[in-house]
């Protein structure tokens, strides 16, 4: 007991004579055994605050939940975005662009595009965009390729595929070109489509040629022979707004009236559909712009919507009779005077 207390002493004298201050002394013990107490405060509170977030964790509960306005079930955002709809392409020379409705959630981080070639075949991420369109650069002409789209959300979540059976084939274009009447240059009057070149009217490989008819005085197209049908489809604005070949109104072997602004649908005798639009008329010469789709009895000149109610495939059709035409309705337009 006597060296136990001389210990004690000792080390308070130590104190007194290091502070030199007993008050001193005795407020640094204090501060101590405060800081002490709330280093113990603060390990009791993070455990507990631990605990009940493991607990959280460990039963699916939300974390937080904020109102913006909308009435969300708890657990809303473990479910994916709603699928996109109204899918449609618009059909290009070497590209396709396809199109869809917007999503109005707060939470759409954007959309993936799928592609596949088939139509219950398996469909390949292509690319992912905040827009609703996207531009498919990567086709071949002649091709038919197929396309869903999904939506995705902030928290990672897809939607399904879109419903929609959306197919395109990429066909080639050309703008301006020019031919002659065959009164004037036979050698330039006539047009080949699958070699995309001018010919002359009576060439093996032509599809048709222009002229222009004294008895009408009319410009005129004319297919090459009664295997090769021609369509007046009427004025259009550009090429875009003939999207499928029609099923009706072929005339087989005919000569009609063209006219500036005015689209013309061709089928050949290889079974192929091709779009004229005369452009421009200037004396001898005669302007157009084209499409022609590679792929046979495909009469996809530029899809904008759904599949067409009708396709053309296997063989050329025949058609019973062939019409002379030069309609009282077109004789009457105005048409380029030479």
């Amino acid at each position: 007991m006597e060296e136990t207390k001389r210990k004690r002493e000792f080390r308070i004298s130590n104190c007194y004579n290091l502070s030199g201050n007993k008050e001193l002394t005795v407020k640094v013990f204090s501060e101590r055994k405060s800081r002490n107490r709330q280093l113990k405060h603060r390990i009791i509170i993070g455990a507990l605050i631990l605990s009940v977030l493991l607990g959280v964790l460990s039963t699916g509960c939300d974390i937080a939940v904020w109102n913006d306005g909308y009435n969300y079930p708890d657990d809303w955002h473990y479910y994916g975005p709603p699928e996109p709809v109204n899918v449609f392409t618009i059909t290009g020379d070497h590209k396709v662009t396809i199109y869809w409705d917007p999503i109005y959630y707060d939470d759409i981080e954007g959309y993936r595009v799928w592609k596949g070639y088939y139509e219950s075949g398996r469909y390949y991420l292509i690319a992912e965009t905040r827009s609703a369109c996207f531009v498919d650069w990567d086709v071949s002409n002649g091709i038919t390729y197929y396309y869903a789209i999904s939506s995705i959300d902030f928290w990672g979540n897809e939607s399904e595929l879109s419903e929609d059976i959306i197919f395109d084939t990429p066909r080639p274009e050309g703008f301006n070109y020019r031919v002659y009447t065959r009164e004037d240059y036979p050698d330039d009057s006539g047009f080949d489509f699958s070699t995309e070149s001018v010919v002359p009217y009576n060439y093996r490989t032509a599809d048709v040629y222009f002229g222009w008819d004294d008895r009408y005085e009319d410009y005129y197209m004319q297919a090459v022979d009664d295997n090769t049908d021609i369509l007046i489809f009427g004025p259009t604005d550009d090429l875009s707004d003939v999207d499928w070949a029609p099923e009706e109104g072929w005339i087989s072997g005919a000569r009609v009236p063209i006219y500036e602004g005015y689209s013309y649908i061709v089928w050949t005798r290889s079974n192929n559909f091709a779009h004229i639009r005369i452009a421009n008329i200037i004396y001898d010469c005669i302007y157009f712009d084209w499409a022609y789709q590679l792929d046979e009895g495909n009469p996809e000149l530029i899809i904008q919507g759904d599949e067409s109610p009708f396709k053309y495939k296997g063989e050329k059709r025949t058609t019973e009779h062939t019409v002379d035409i030069i309609s009282d309705e077109f004789s009457n337009n105005a048409g380029g005077n030479k």
